[in-house]
């Protein structure tokens, strides 16, 4: 899903993904599904590690599908969910090329200082 819109709605859409990352269980459902690759992870796996009722892993699930950072696929009767890794790829290099191109400092990882001196 490489995004080929004008830079203004580029930055709205990426605002609105990151938006959609922004809830706890949102954050926990998509980590959860990137640990778990490309062949994800079943809905009563991911009510396992996120809880509460399945109308709200439901919104959830939706809401991510809406930005297509998930997809779901079917399995006879279970609906497995994976992380659409090249959405979530063309976020972060958005993040770190778009943004932070302007400061090269920002994307340089400097290792800590030691505290002994």
């Amino acid at each position: 899903m490489k995004t080929t819109r004008a830079p203004a709605s580029r930055i709205q859409y990426f605002a609105e993904v990151l938006k959609a990352l922004g809830s706890e269980p949102r954050l926990k459902i998509v980590r959860l599904l990137v640990q778990h690759g490309d062949l994800g992870c079943c809905v009563g796996d991911i009510r396992k590690e996120v809880g509460g009722a399945n109308s709200t892993l439901s919104h959830h699930l939706d809401t991510l599908s809406s930005y297509g950072l998930v997809q779901a696929r079917k399995e006879a009767q279970w609906i497995y969910y994976s992380v659409n890794f090249s959405v979530l790829r063309e976020l972060l290099n958005f993040l770190m090329e778009d943004c932070c191109s302007r400061s090269p400092q920002l994307v340089q990882l400097v290792p800590p200082k030691d505290p002994r001196g």
